[in-house]
Parts: C-alpha cells; structure tokens; sequence
C-alpha cells in the first residue's frame, strides 16, 4: 500500500467519526424540539395557552418523556465528543454549514415552550411583579398568585415563596419581557426566550471572531458552544436567564483583546453587567486581570469598570438585591458534588463548616493547579486560561451547581487548544443534566414507574454525586500529571 493510501485511511474514519457526531447532535435537537412541540408534559411547563411559543397538546407519557429528554442529553453529548475526536485527526467540515444550522436551531427551539426546567416562568414572574411596580427581591411570587393573576397562577410551586435572587440586570431584562408579553405566561416567556436565543448567537458570533482564521479552532467554538446541544438545551430550550451573561461575558474578552486602558475600562464594565445578571461570572475577572497584568493604568481600568457597572446596577435597587444573592451562599443543590460525603457522615442537606472547608480547600487547590497546568492559549487570548482555571475550580466543587452554569464554562473551554478537558466536562454536563430531567414536574408527582424509582433512589443521590467526584478526581490526577493536551494534532483533512 502507497503511503498517501495509508495516510489516507485514518482520515475517512476521521470524516465517519465527525458526520456521525454531527448526525447526532442534529438527532438530539430534533428530539428536544419534538419534546417541547408535544406540549405540557412532565418536561415542558403548561404557559397557559396562547403563542408563540408554540405547541401541539400531544398529553405525551411521563415514560416517554423521560426517555426521550435522556437520550436528547446523550445523543448531544456524545455527538459533540465524537466531532471533537473528528477534529483533532483532520475532519474540518464546512463552516457555513455550522452557522447554517446553528442559526436554524436556535430559531426552532425559540418558538417552541421551555423543556426541561421551569425557571423561566420564574422569571416571568418577578418581570410581572416589577412591572406591577413591586420589588421583586421583597415580594414573593405567592403575592402575585393570591391576586389570581394570569401570569401569577401558573408561578412555579417550588419558588413560590422566594423572592427574586438574580442581579438587577436579569430584573430588567424579565421587566422589559413582561412589558412585551403583557398579562401572559406564554407572551412573556416568548420575549425572555427571544433575548437569551439572541444573546446566544451573538456570543457564538463573537467566538468565532476571538477564534481567529485558524479553522479548527472555529469549528472547535462551534461544536463547543454554537451547536452544543447541552448548551442549546439551557440556554435556548430552556430560556435560562445565564445566557444574558455570556454574551456580556465574551464581549469583554474581545474587547480586552485589543488592550490600553479604554478597552480595559470598557472590558470592565462589560464584565460587570455580566456579574450583574449573575455574580458568579464576576470569577472569569481573573483571567481580564491577568490579561491585564502588563499595564497598572490597564489594570485599575479594568477595576473601576467592573465596579462602576455593579455599583450602579446596584444601587438602582434596594439591599435585598445584595442580601439575597448572598443569601445563596451556603445552600445544597441536586447536583452537590460533597452529597455522598455529608450523607455518609450524616450532615444532612443544611449547609455545614465541613462541606464549607471542603469546598473552598479544594477549589483553592484545583484553581492553582489548573493555572499551573492547563496549556497555554493563542496570541491574545491571555485572558481566557486563568478565567476557565478559577471558574472550572468553583463549577466542579460548588455545593450549589446546574447544569446551565456551564454557559460560564464551555465559551471558555471552546476557546481552549483540544485536551483531554473536552470529554471529562461534556460528561460532566450530562451527568448533571440528567439529574434535573424531565425538570418540569417534580418526581414524586410521576407515577412510581421502574426507570422514576432508579433515577430518584439510585442515579440521583448516588451515580451522579460519584461521577461528579470521579471527575473532580480526574482533573486533579490530569493537572499533576501534565497531561491536559493531547500530543499531536494531525494536518487537516476537509470533508
């Protein structure tokens, strides 16, 4: 055999492995589109009626939807992985192709309900609460509820009683939405979803962009955010409120690209509206501050955007706003990664000193690891390692973790050069998503099926938690080793 014959072998199997991976993602979009156009389910909230968005009302099975929402995250995950294997041996498909369907899948899962969580319907809420012209961060959705208001009625039990704990950019953005939407769950929800799909492409535009003209490392920005279907699933699906931040969050990464203190004051004050729809992006101000490190006028820029920005925001409402995102500290979600440690030792759910120190110890210890170890990035991207570093330390340890909180995540991690990150945190994505599905209906309001009774009892405080740690472990292990970047990367192979 000639030797263009057997370099040639590996990269068909390339180009298998990566239209494999786009065939799956596009199976998983599809799927969590059929999934919110069956309509009100145990996955996608009941809005009232009306639209958009828009549905059918196909009264699909609490089984069916649960095995459908399960392979959706899985197919996506996978289909991702495979095109990042498929990438790195050579396979570049056609960019064009990638925005194409990027934009075509953003504007379906727009126009259909939210699946998956009904936190946009919280925000709808306290948008209504606000334009009614009571302060969310006092007023609960219970109020709303009493006054047989009709987008009050259909307030999210669970949250019924919490007042507002997003920053005070997210209450503009859910007041402009209610403005729009009027006296409707469904009108409401729709404008929330139209400003997070928006802010989605926006971000994903600006990514390429910070990729550079290398074509590999755009298509990597696209299989990593554009087309991710975990992300597509948070932010787009399900309308999740983190999407407002990205966008605000990769514009002060472009704009600290071009460096002097006008760009480190704008980078600031982009990175502080960030903050101000949701504090944890405020981490990712580690990397804009090593960026930059260089200039002293750069740097105190920078300081004094990020504090214009909160400091105003702020200041347009009452301290609750402060005490209540403050008031998250501490608290437990369903994807705890210390659960099996504090059930073990009998600590229960309520915060304790342990899980404290656990938490902080360890995230202190993975963050200089990863800022010792994680590869060096390309020109102009100085910003971009120690903000995945200090982010991914609190998004693998937090006690309070979902899995839209890796829209913090995978803008960064997509602008990284291909390591062995990439697998262990979309299995990490997945594993979390799938803790929170169907996600419209608790439980323990299904009926007590086999697959319920598994997830409940066994995935959820069990092989979850674990592969969590067994992650967390493996990044520790990857980190001390020196082993986060693959070896080689083979010339490319279009196709």
């Amino acid at each position: 055999m000639t030797e263009p014959a057997r370099a040639g072998e590996p990269y068909r199997r390339a180009r298998a492995a990566g239209r494999a991976g786009l065939a799956a993602i596009g199976l998983a979009i599809a799927v969590m589109l059929a999934v919110a156009l069956l309509g009100p389910s145990a996955a996608v909230p009941d809005l009232g009626g009306g639209g958009p968005p828009w549905s059918l009302r196909g009264a699909p099975s609490d089984l069916l939807v649960i095995q459908l929402t399960w392979a959706a995250v899985i197919a996506g995950g996978l289909g991702v992985g495979a095109g990042l294997y498929a990438l790195r041996r050579g396979w570049r498909p056609p960019r064009g192709i990638l925005l194409a369907g990027t934009v075509a899948a953003v504007l379906a899962l727009t126009l259909v309900p939210p699946a998956g969580s009904t936190d946009v319907l919280n925000y709808a809420v306290y948008g209504r609460i606000a334009a009614l012209g009571q302060d969310p961060y006092v007023v609960t959705p219970a109020w709303l509820h009493r006054l047989a208001d009709p987008v009050g009625e259909l307030a999210p039990l669970a949250w019924r009683n919490a007042p507002s704990v997003y920053g005070p950019l997210a209450t503009w953005a859910q007041l402009a939405a209610s403005r729009l939407g009027g006296a409707s769950m469904a009108g409401t929800v729709f404008a929330l979803k139209a400003m997070t799909g928006l802010a989605f492409l926006l971000s994903a535009l600006m990514l390429d962009r910070l990729a550079g003209p290398d074509r590999e490392r755009r298509i990597r920005v696209h299989l990593l955010w554009s087309l991710n279907p975990l992300m597509l699933w948070h932010v787009v699906l399900g309308g999740h409120i983190d999407g407002l931040g990205v966008v605000f969050l990769v514009a002060a990464f472009l704009v600290m690209r071009r460096g002097g203190v006008v760009a480190g004051l704008v980078a600031g004050v982009l990175l502080g509206a960030a903050a101000a729809v949701k504090a944890p992006f405020v981490i990712a101000g580690a990397g804009l501050a090593w960026a930059a490190r260089r200039s002293a006028a750069t740097f105190l820029s920078m300081v004094m955007g990020v504090s214009a920005a909160l400091v105003t925001a702020y200041a347009t409402q009452g301290p609750e706003a402060f005490g209540n995102m403050v008031g998250k500290i501490g608290a437990h979600s369903l994807a705890d990664p210390w659960r099996v440690i504090t059930d073990v030792l009998g600590l229960g759910a309520e915060p304790s000193t342990l899980e404290g120190q656990l938490t902080l110890g360890v995230a202190f210890l993975i963050g200089l690891l990863l800022c010792w170890r994680l590869p060096p990035v390309p020109p102009g991207l100085d910003a971009v390692r120690p903000a995945l570093a200090w982010c991914l330390c609190w998004l693998l340890t937090s006690p309070v973790q979902h899995p839209w909180y890796d829209a913090l995540l995978f803008p960064l991690l997509a602008l990284m050069p291909a390591g062995r990150l990439d697998g262990l945190l979309i299995a990490r994505g997945a594993v979390t998503s799938l803790i929170y599905l169907p996600g419209a209906i608790g439980f323990l309001m299904l009926q007590p099926t086999g697959l319920t009774r598994w997830i409940a009892e066994v995935y959820r405080p069990w092989i979850a938690p674990l592969a969590s740690d067994l992650i967390i472990l493996c990044v520790v292990v990857l980190g001390l080793a020196g082993a986060f970047r693959h070896s080689r990367t083979p010339a490319p192979a279009d196709g």
